[in-house]
């Protein structure tokens, strides 16, 4: 068998055994590192009421499949916003799904190739850039004929998934059978809310959002009434795809430290020129700062021996004047004390994140691990030394046993005998 065999044989099984990956957001998570993306984490969200903090990417909408209601969804299809313009479509990555049970991979590509300012990495991108101006049906059998996809899709499955799969001889879990699990993706592109579901012929444009309000709340209200309609299943999980919260909190706690440090060598100085001057600082009551993360620069004024504390803005114009503030010594150990907890607060949200990451590997070696063997293995010792039975049987069926004691055996043994001498 020539190496070029084997290698089209192993693409092969690769392809046409995409396996069914459950709804976790550590999974997808995981899932998003193996593809290579850098920089992106997905959340679970528990409450659609609740406000999420800083940017979203996207929402994954879980939601029980069933063929009859599918059916039954027909005149409902009619009315919904499809995407009719060809060249619209073509130039929103949306994806048929053409194999089955890789819905999962489809729900996070239609996010991410539809964001910009995202670190696919070399896999993405290299998708991205050969799909462009593809039909949906020719994305779909992109991403399904891809090995790299297919390879991390797949390292995330339960070993149950591969058992259903060659069960039903590669019939999809997704699109053809009775009732399943399927992922939808909401996603904003050029102002407008889109719902991209492989399984339909093209993009849903839910229209704009309006002036003053994040898309979100645009998507809130459009999951809202999804939710509420009578023949959805309650059954359902919403994730969100968003920045990876450990960059900015380590941004964060490095703006802190220098901030503190800073305090710290203006206090310093401080102390210093008083000795040597030995005049009573002026007690100079200052504008109170709120954010602490802001870049500060710090400098004595040697007429009045107080601190003046300049905070750069955004502006340019604003930063070349400065914001001036007036702190005296009291004022800066306040400041210091409150750069210090923001400091703790901060350091125990990045351990947070980093165990949750932990977390996430160790649950996903767990999902993924197969203990057939070792359950196997384990029910034939117990047989081999006879306590399987004690086990399985239940405790009425098993005949209990006698308990007899010593002076019970002794009435006994004299009963026989008194039996035998009368023989």
């Amino acid at each position: 068998m020539t190496r070029a065999l084997i290698v089209k044989q192993y693409i092969t099984r690769l392809t046409e055994g995409w396996l069914e990956l459950e709804s976790d957001p550590g999974l997808f998570t995981l899932l998003l590192e193996d593809f290579g993306v850098k920089g992106v984490q997905v959340e679970e969200i528990y409450d659609l009421q609740k406000s999420l903090e800083g940017p979203v990417y996207g929402f994954i909408f879980l939601f029980r499949w069933i063929e009859e209601r599918r059916s039954r969804r027909k005149i409902v299809d009619q009315s919904e916003m499809y995407v009719n313009d060809e060249e619209i479509v073509n130039n929103i990555f949306f994806a048929q799904q053409m194999v089955p049970n890789s819905c999962a991979t489809h729900s996070l590509l239609s996010v991410l190739l539809n964001c910009a300012n995202i670190q696919l990495g070399s896999t993405l991108s290299r998708l991205k850039g050969h799909t462009v101006g593809m039909d949906p049906e020719n994305k779909g059998w992109a991403i399904g004929n891809s090995p790299e996809l297919a390879r991390a899709h797949n390292s995330h499955a339960m070993p149950q998934a591969k058992r259903r799969l060659d069960k039903s001889s590669g019939v999809s879990t997704g699109r053809y059978t009775g009732e399943a699990y399927h992922f939808v993706s909401y996603v904003p592109i050029n102002g407008h809310l889109f719902e991209l579901d492989g399984l339909k012929p093209s993009p849903i444009d839910h229209g704009p959002w309006d002036n003053g309000e994040d898309w979100t709340e645009k998507f809130h209200r459009v999951i809202a009434d999804r939710l509420g309609e009578k023949y959805n299943d309650i059954r359902f999980n919403l994730m969100a795809v968003v920045p990876d919260k450990r960059l900015a909190l380590t941004h964060r706690l490095n703006m802190l430290r220098t901030n503190r440090q800073i305090v710290l060598d203006a206090l310093q100085q401080l102390v210093s020129d008083r000795c040597e001057g030995g005049d009573e600082v002026s007690l100079v009551i200052g504008e109170e700062i709120k954010d602490y993360t802001t870049p500060i620069v710090i400098r004595t004024s040697e007429e009045d021996k107080f601190i003046v504390i300049r905070v750069p803005k955004g502006d340019k114009q604003e930063e070349s004047q400065g914001l001036q503030r007036t702190f005296s010594p009291k004022d800066l150990l306040a400041l210091l004390k409150n750069l210090d907890s923001e400091v703790s607060s901060t350091e125990a949200s990045l351990r947070e994140e980093n165990d949750k990451r932990r977390r996430y590997k160790i649950d996903d070696c767990r999902r993924t691990h197969n203990y057939d063997e070792f359950i196997c293995t384990f029910l034939s010792m117990l047989a081999e030394q006879g306590k399987l039975t004690e086990l399985v049987v239940p405790p009425s069926v098993v005949p209990k046993k006698v308990v007899v004691t010593k002076r019970t055996q002794e009435r006994q043994n004299k009963k026989k005998t008194k039996q035998r001498r009368r023989k």
